[in-house]
This record gives C-alpha cells, sequence and structure tokens, in this order.
C-alpha cells in the first residue's frame, strides 16, 4: 500500500475535523466524499481536496479505508457494508444502538480481517492519559471515582433529543465516559442505574452505580438539560491518599499524598483537535494500515470495546425502564 486512500461517508461538522488531521498525513489520500445532501458533499470535496460520490458503492469502490461520520442509526448498517465489502473501518460513536447489530458487527470485523477502530478520542486527550499513565505506573490504585459528563441542552441540532436518530442521550454523549470507566478501570461486575424523562421527550437524566472486577467501585451522573458551566465533565479518581481530576479537556489536577501539594497541568496551548484526542486518535487508525507500531496502540477503542459500551448501556436503560 502507498498512500492509503480514505474515502468520507457522511461530510458534517466531525468529518471535517477528521479529514483536517488526515489532510496533514503524509501518508493519506484523501479520495472520496460523499453525504446525502449533495452540496454539502461538493462543499467538503472542494475543502479537503476530495472527489464528490454519488453512492456508497461508489466510495468503496475508490476507497482503502472509510470514515463513517453519520448519524448515530445509521452508524451499525454502513460499518456492515463497509466489512462486507473489505474495507479498513474508523466509525465515529456510537459502535451500533443495540446488542443485536453489535453482535453482527464484531462477527463481521473478526470475519473481514480488516482493521477496526471506533471513535472514542477521550482514550487519546491528553487529560485522561495521564491519569492512565498514573494508574499503568502504580503510582495511583484506584479505589474509587467520581464522574459526571453534563450536556447544556438538546436543542440544537434539534435530532439531538430524538432517540430514533441517536439512540437516546446515553448513545450521544454520556457514552464517552461510560467507556472511559472499562478504559480506566477494567471490567465492570455490575451496574445499578436509576434515571428520569425530566425536560426532553427521552430519559435525559442517569444516575449510575459501577462496581468493578477489581474491586473499584464509583458513581457516574449524567444530566441533559444542565447549563454549560464548566467544567460540564470531571471524572475524579481517589486512591491512598491520591487523588486526580480533570476539568472538561483543558486541566489536570493531582495531589499524591498528605503532605504533598498539588499539581496542575494546562493543555489550553495545544490545538482543540490535540486537546479533546482528534488527531492522536486519527494517526493511529493510519499507522495500524500501515502496519507500522506506534506508542498508543493499547489506546484504541476496538470492535471488542464497542460492544462492551452496546451491552452496558442497554442494561442501564432495561433498569430504568422508561425506554430510551
Amino acid at each position: 500500500m502507498n498512500k492509503v486512500k480514505i474515502g468520507i461517508i457522511g461530510t458534517g461538522n466531525i468529518a471535517k475535523t477528521h479529514a483536517g488531521n488526515l489532510k496533514s498525513i503524509p501518508d493519506v489520500l484523501l479520495e472520496s466524499a460523499f453525504d446525502i445532501n449533495t452540496k454539502s458533499s461538493q462543499d467538503f470535496a472542494r475543502e479537503f481536496g476530495m472527489t464528490v460520490r454519488y453512492s456508497i458503492d461508489e466510495v468503496f469502490s475508490n476507497s482503502d479505508a472509510v470514515y463513517i461520520t453519520v448519524p448515530n442509526k445509521l452508524h451499525a448498517e454502513l460499518s456492515l457494508e463497509a466489512l462486507t465489502a473489505g474495507k479498513h473501518v474508523f466509525c465515529e460513536k456510537p459502535f451500533a444502538l443495540n446488542i443485536d447489530d453489535a453482535k453482527k458487527i464484531v462477527k463481521a470485523v473478526n470475519e473481514a480481517g480488516v482493521v477496526y477502530q471506533l471513535g472514542f478520542n477521550r482514550r487519546f486527550a491528553p487529560v485522561y492519559k495521564k491519569m492512565k499513565d498514573f494508574i499503568i505506573g502504580g503510582d495511583l490504585v484506584p479505589a474509587s471515582f467520581n464522574i459526571k459528563m453534563n450536556r447544556g441542552e438538546l436543542q440544537f441540532p434539534p435530532w439531538t433529543s430524538n432517540p430514533k436518530v441517536t439512540g437516546g442521550f446515553l448513545f450521544e454523549s454520556t457514552l464517552h465516559l461510560i467507556d472511559m470507566v472499562c478504559y480506566l478501570f477494567g471490567e465492570v461486575k455490575k451496574v445499578t442505574a436509576v434515571g428520569s424523562k425530566t425536560i426532553y421527550p427521552c430519559v435525559d437524566d442517569f444516575s449510575m452505580i459501577f462496581e468493578m472486577e477489581n474491586g473499584v467501585h464509583g458513581v457516574l451522573s449524567s444530566s441533559a438539560h444542565t447549563t454549560w458551566m464548566y467544567p460540564f465533565e470531571r471524572v475524579e479518581i481517589c486512591g491512598n491518599h491520591f487523588t486526580i481530576a480533570n476539568d472538561e479537556m483543558e486541566t489536570v489536577t493531582y495531589c499524591s499524598g498528605l503532605d504533598q501539594p498539588s499539581y496542575q497541568e494546562k493543555f489550553s496551548t495545544l490545538s482543540i483537535e490535540k486537546r479533546w484526542g482528534f488527531v492522536q486518535e486519527d494517526s493511529l487508525f493510519i499507522a495500524r494500515l500501515l502496519g507500522k507500531q506506534e506508542d498508543g496502540m493499547d489506546l484504541i477503542a476496538t470492535h471488542i470495546d464497542g460492544y462492551k459500551n452496546v451491552e452496558l448501556i442497554e442494561n442501564i436503560y432495561q433498569q430504568i425502564g422508561l425506554g430510551l
């Protein structure tokens, strides 16, 4: 493989983020762009020097790998089509919206023998990498955690409050931090959840208690109708007189002992694409396609991680019993 030919299906905002990152990688050729909104795909193709395609099959025929950056409800269908066509796949979250589709994708990835990567960008964000490094290095042995992930509204764009499009609020936003529970603390033994429909027609308030196989436990709360008051996202981990916490993707603060000072690292000098981990996840996806071993392979969100995420979210919704 010389340059990796990339096709992008869905040309909205997140597609522009990925295309901007990919354009700077010498081994990448941004080739095909497709969207059901032809004007959107034309504008996108013009901006990134790509060719407009008028069907999914045209994208597959002219690409080595595809980025799936469409509304949530289409992820499983398009992933399966791409895998059947033998294409490497980078799919934005969520993996799927139900466990049956999740099982089909796992089977298809295994049978196709291609590279599949899921867009859990938080794994690559410097604030969370710092937490993971402390855990891997043994400086921090987690005992408990307290996580919140709020969203100011489900109004813009309007479809964000429509579970027929998103799969529900957990699949639209909170799934990132549900994945972070697994990424930082390991296998989930049990999750207990309550929720309510407070403002929007979907379940928009969640409180969850996680018990991990290794004995770590913690809570995750998520609301879809807060203001955008800072920080809307925060993970706090407590160990043996060791505490670390982030404020969104901007800062991470930690203290390693009762008589130790606290330290804060700020990442505001990085571009937003690097602060949020998008640059790193795109670079690693391309490195995998080229067979290059790079640091960070353990950060990758695979089809197995996607399956576990869907399984947990279905369990949570079933416990609440209010539909999506």
